[in-house]
């Protein structure tokens, strides 16, 4: 039932940051020209398969006839503003726009049950969109994170009326968003807690506020065992998730890269280099993943892949900066009309130069500029290895003697890396208190000679030992300047549960032998950065990193009573030569 109808007089969009413009700036019949009528129907409902009603608000042009259709399904709030400037442009360029609340948020009806529901419920409203009479059933889907995550969690139920996705800053699999190296990722819990207060306040729970989580928010991700924390025991999907290893069955809806072949649609792929722990490996392996093995030429020819020096959230050609740093103007880029191309091409067939271009587009930090390539990883590129050698030294030549460094990794004390402050927002990061720990190996280059470009994906090679049948590892690549500033090559360190063993190819789990060498792979995540000359790389090797804490035993996490302290060995020898590798371009 339509519960609304409204008529919006819709000023021009400016840069797409979020804002509408203002008509009255713009005078006499000028302003007149510059706006267009558009309907606004509030609170339609869509009925799911198990008779649960979503709820959507329709924003369409006032001209009769039928349109594409634009999808964006948020558990964020359907009348929340940060959507409206890409509706408005949306509309005004001949498109109808939904805004549904996801089941068990907003005003749609249910239960929320965080990702694995987007499966049935996006594919029964996609196609109660294409049946809307102004809709010509074409379909689209849109939106940055969550709302990027439900796109392709649906997708491979292949909705007759979907055409084309463009899903920005979201993940492949589970592996990279719900787990990291097979680790358990509990850093996500505060943005579940948020979004649980509208069923919270229905059951009588307290609800979370930002200060309750500066309180309790650490014992909470680190409570044992995990799955019968009690502030989630009114929500099974919890010990759920808790309870099922990143190898279970139990993961398979929402494993996307595993699914690639039942995809048939294109997608505009868009994520930041400094984008939180999974948007990175999410773009990137949907993009290759899609283009290799899609479930039909339209989806493999039809991926692009966009990485910008953003941060999480809506790009823009005002957004510029990421963590402190000002990359210029030429960072920023008009979001709204990049995604709207693209749909003009998919959904309307409209080919204004489109197809000409390359598929991938990224921005070179440290040169501040934008550059097209026609694949990735770049075919060009050369891929580097530097190794760990005796005395804290990282260099091209390979050990020529057997060495090892050890550390004693005490699960009471984990790294810590406070990027965020407890409500959130960006701290500086102090790497010498980092790197000065006892249970922290380090590893650094001569000077660079010359200024050299690192653009992909950055792996450590390492061959550990422990005492213990089961660990996690750690590493992370450090700019050095000349000053001895220190700051991050990518946007988190690597992590790696050890009886996984390489974090790009997670085999069975099996222990380790003790003090017998094995070779873990650990992704150190992907960049495009220019290292000045003069600069140096810095790599650290270390245990857990707070709040994923091991307590170095195989069985499952029950007390901090079982922990135990681990040396952790790693071998630099001619036989066992740990290294990172690097993805060098030429210039």
């Amino acid at each position: 039932m339509v519960s609304q109808h409204e008529i919006l007089k819709a000023a021009a969009v400016g840069d797409g940051a979020g804002a509408l413009g203002n008509s009255t700036a713009v005078g006499g019949d000028c302003a007149d020209s510059l706006t267009s009528e558009i309907v606004v129907e509030r609170d339609l409902a869509a009925c799911m398969r198990d008779g649960v009603t979503l709820y959507a608000d329709v924003y369409r042009p006032r001209e009769s006839g039928r349109f594409p259709a634009l999808l964006m399904r948020t558990p964020y709030g359907k009348e929340g503003s940060s959507l409206l400037a890409t509706t408005i442009s949306a509309v005004r360029r001949g498109y109808v726009v939904l805004v549904q609340d996801v089941r068990g948020l907003g005003k749609s009806e249910g239960r929320w049950v965080p990702h694995f529901q987007e499966r049935n419920d996006g594919y029964d409203t996609i196609e109660w969109v294409a049946s809307l009479p102004y809709v010509n059933g074409k379909v689209g889907t849109l939106g940055v994170s969550y709302l990027a995550e439900a796109q392709w969690v649906t997708a491979p139920t292949r909705p007759q009326h979907l055409l084309a996705v463009a899903p920005t800053m979201n993940y492949a699999s589970h592996k990279h968003f719900f787990f990291e190296g097979g680790v358990f990722r509990t850093t996500f819990m505060k943005a579940i807690l948020a979004l649980q207060a509208r069923e919270r306040a229905q059951l009588g729970l307290p609800i979370i506020s930002d200060e309750a989580w500066a309180h309790g928010g650490e014992s909470w991700m680190t409570h044992l065992p995990l799955a019968e924390l009690p502030l989630m025991k009114e929500f099974p999907y919890w010990a759920e998730w808790v309870n099922n290893p990143v190898e279970s069955d139990y993961w398979k809806p929402v494993d996307i890269e595993a699914q690639h072949d039942q995809i048939t649609v294109p997608a505009l792929n868009i994520t930041g280099w400094h984008d939180d722990y999974y948007g990175q490996p999410g773009a990137i392996r949907n993009f290759e993943g899609m283009r290799a093995g899609g479930g039909s030429d339209r989806a493999r020819r039809g991926q692009r892949l966009i990485i910008g020096p953003w941060s999480h959230g809506d790009p823009s050609l005002t957004n510029t900066s990421a963590l402190g740093v000002d990359y210029g103007l030429n960072a920023g880029i008009d979001f709204i009309e990049l995604q709207l191309r693209f749909f003009d091409y998919w959904l309307k067939g409209i080919d204004d130069g489109y197809t000409k271009e390359p598929p991938v587009r990224i921005f070179v930090m440290g040169d501040n500029v934008w550059r097209d390539e026609h694949e990735w990883p770049l075919a060009r590129t050369r891929y580097t290895d530097l190794h760990l050698n005796t005395g804290g030294v990282l260099a091209a030549a390979a050990p020529t003697a057997d060495s090892s460094d050890t550390f004693v990794y005490d699960p009471r004390h984990p790294l810590r890396i406070p990027h965020l402050d407890a409500s959130g927002k960006g701290v500086a990061v102090d790497w010498d208190s980092v790197i000065s720990r006892d249970d922290v190996l380090t590893y650094t280059s001569a000077p660079f000679d010359s200024d050299t470009e690192i653009t992909g994906q950055i792996l450590a090679k390492l061959w550990i030992s422990s005492t213990a049948p089961d660990t996690d590892f750690s590493a992370r690549v450090l700019v050095v300047e000349p000053s001895g500033h220190m700051c991050p090559l990518t946007r988190d360190p690597g992590m790696l549960r050890a009886r996984y063993r390489n974090t790009e190819d997670l085999q069975p789990p099996r222990p380790l032998t003790p003090s017998e060498p094995t070779e873990l792979t650990i992704s150190l995540g992907y960049t495009s950065y220019v290292i000045k000359s003069g600069h140096r790389l810095r790599v650290f090797v270390a245990g857990s990193v707070f709040p994923a804490v091991h307590l170095n035993v195989w069985g499952p996490f029950t007390s901090m009573s079982q922990a135990v302290m681990a040396k952790q060995t790693v071998h630099h020898t001619p036989v066992h030569a740990s290294k990172i590798v690097l993805p060098v371009v030429p210039r």
